[in-house]
């Protein structure tokens, strides 16, 4: 971990902050996806909702508590770990969950039979 990266707690749960000043990482919160400080929204979300379309305004007319500066630091982190974020947004699609869920269901509906 670089050493300008400090650790804080929430609640008892470490924070691992980022060289991004608006985003954190914390263990047990969001499954460990990076988040914005001070809230639990995804930088995930603010992603998908980007990528929808959404301006930056429209964003923050969304999540009114998010300063301009979170939701443009969030996309920023983004474009800095982009392998990273690609991967975390092609796991919250139905394409990728549906087989997976299917599989899971036919798995135990013969354990009952």
């Amino acid at each position: 971990m670089p050493q300008n990266i400090q650790k804080i707690h929430y609640q008892g749960k470490p924070i691992e902050r980022t060289e991004h000043p608006h985003i954190v990482k914390v263990q047990g919160v969001a499954s460990g996806e990076p988040i914005i400080l001070g809230s639990r929204i995804m930088v995930r979300t603010i992603i998908e909702h980007y990528q929808l379309g959404s301006s930056i305004v429209e964003i923050l007319w969304d999540f009114p508590h998010l300063t301009s500066a979170q939701v443009h630091d969030a996309l920023s982190y983004y474009h800095d770990h982009q392998q990273e974020m690609d991967g975390l947004l092609a796991q919250a699609t139905y394409k990728y969950w549906n087989p997976r869920l299917t599989k899971r269901h036919r798995g135990d509906a013969q354990a009952l039979s």
